[in-house]
Formats: C-alpha cells, sequence, structure tokens
C-alpha cells in the first residue's frame, strides 16, 4: 500500500507540474496575443495619424503651353497686346505643341483672350475635338506706357525710368502697369480660383497661355521668392506640367520645345 501511495503521489505531482506548463504556456502565448494586439492598434493610430497628415486630395493636372511665335517676340518688344497675331512660324510651333500635348489627353482646354492665346489653342482643339474655355485673370504681364518697347529703347531714351524700375524689378511697375509682384500675386488668386473650381478640379488642364503667366504659376507652385521669376526659361511653343492640390503642388517639367513634326 505504502508503494501505491508513493507511485500515486509521485503520478500527482508530475501531473500538476504538466499543467503548470501548461498554464505557464498559456500565459505566455495570451501575453504575446496582448501585445500583437496592442502593436496593431499602435499601427492603426499612426495610420490614422498619417492619414490626418497627409489626406487624399483631388489632384489637377496643368500642362502650360505657351503661345508661338509672334512679331513683337522677334523684335524684343514688351507687350500685352491682346490683338497680336501669331506668325507662320507660330504657327508652326502651336502645331507641334499641340501633336505632343494630345497625348496628355486633356479633359479641358483653357486659354485667355488674347488672339495670339486661341490661335495657339487651335490646332490641339482639332486634335481633341475639345471646344477651348476663356478664362478671365491670366492675362499677360501689363507693361503700361511701356507697350511695344523693348528695355533697350527704354533704357536709352527714359534712363530715370528704367533705372528705377530696374532698381527693383519685383516690385516696381512700368509707369501705368503692373509689377511682377503684383503679376504674381494676380495669378496666384487666378490659379486658387481654377483649381477649386469643380468645373476644373480634379481634372486634366490644358492651359494655352502667355509666358508671364506661366512663369507666375511655376513661382507659385515652387513657393519660391519672385525674385526668380525672370530665372524661368519659357520659350515660344514651349510645354510645362505642374500637378496641384489644395495644400501641395510639384512641378513635373518646364520649357519642353517639343520637335516640329510634318
Amino acid at each position: 500500500m505504502a508503494k501505491k501511495h508513493k507511485h500515486d503521489e509521485s503520478h500527482h505531482h508530475k501531473a500538476k507540474h504538466e499543467l503548470s506548463e501548461v498554464i505557464s504556456s498559456a500565459e505566455q502565448i495570451e501575453k504575446m496575443q496582448d501585445k500583437e494586439k496592442a502593436e496593431t492598434k499602435e499601427k492603426e493610430k499612426d495610420k490614422d495619424k498619417g492619414d490626418l497628415l497627409h489626406p487624399l486630395e483631388t489632384v489637377t493636372n496643368i500642362l502650360l503651353i505657351r503661345h508661338g511665335h509672334t512679331e513683337a517676340t522677334e523684335l524684343g518688344l514688351l507687350y500685352s497686346d491682346a490683338k497680336m497675331p501669331l506668325t507662320a512660324k507660330g504657327n508652326k510651333q502651336s502645331r507641334s505643341a499641340a501633336k505632343w500635348a494630345v497625348d496628355f489627353k486633356p479633359d479641358v482646354i483653357v486659354t485667355g483672350s488674347a488672339v495670339r492665346v486661341a490661335q495657339a489653342a487651335e490646332p490641339l482643339a482639332e486634335l481633341t475635338g475639345l471646344k477651348p474655355v476663356v478664362v478671365k485673370g491670366f492675362e499677360e504681364w501689363h507693361v503700361g506706357e511701356w507697350e511695344g518697347r523693348t528695355y533697350l529703347d527704354i533704357k536709352k531714351n527714359d534712363p530715370d525710368q528704367y533705372h528705377a524700375w530696374s532698381a527693383d524689378p519685383v516690385n516696381n511697375a512700368p509707369p501705368g502697369g503692373e509689377s511682377i509682384g503684383d503679376l504674381v500675386q494676380r495669378i496666384g488668386k487666378s490659379l486658387h480660383h481654377l483649381i477649386l473650381n469643380d468645373e476644373f478640379a480634379g481634372k486634366k488642364i490644358a492651359m494655352v497661355t502667355h509666358s508671364g503667366i506661366i512663369r507666375s504659376i511655376i513661382v507659385q507652385a515652387l513657393d519660391m521668392p519672385v525674385s526668380n521669376f525672370w530665372r524661368i526659361a519659357v520659350p515660344t511653343g514651349s510645354i510645362s506640367r505642374v500637378n496641384f492640390s489644395k495644400n501641395f503642388a510639384t512641378l513635373q517639367f518646364s520649357g519642353l520645345v517639343p520637335e516640329s513634326k510634318p
């Protein structure tokens, strides 16, 4: 009987030890599960935080196309003249730009009221079947009394005006015109209204416009000092692209000149 009692007691201790190990393992598994749940919750919190910092926003893609060559361009004149037409060279440049831009597959073509801009938009309108939409607020830099003159002419014949302007070309305006700072601010407001407008927001816009407008939009997009305005090359018939959301902008490329195609 004593041997049996010892055997039963040994068996009982063994079973108790095994049960303790099972309980310990279960506790460890439970702890691991709790840890995994806590880590998952933290990840979800971080994701939510990231969504708040970088929410999904409507992106508006704008292809900026400068009109082609004009006689004023050839002569190096300062001009805001809305009636200035394209030359034969300018029309050819606009056709090349249109053939390049058609692969962008625009949803809408936006132009201003100037004749040269309307002419430059025609080839793209023909290729896409889209009717250009005239949007106010994107008129070229107003040069006032310097209309139709060159910088050299102004420097030679009106040196006081020229030196006053060139001392601070961002904040000083030509007589009767607007400063570059005013231009950039004006275009910034027009751009803001455009990308928030339900008619254009989230769409691919081909904007056929002027060099001053394109420079202003790039300055706005990159949040750069306005003093860099003149450092941006925008050849006639060239193409630039900027993507805009409500809170952010990305310059994809600028000043691209498409090769002429027959």
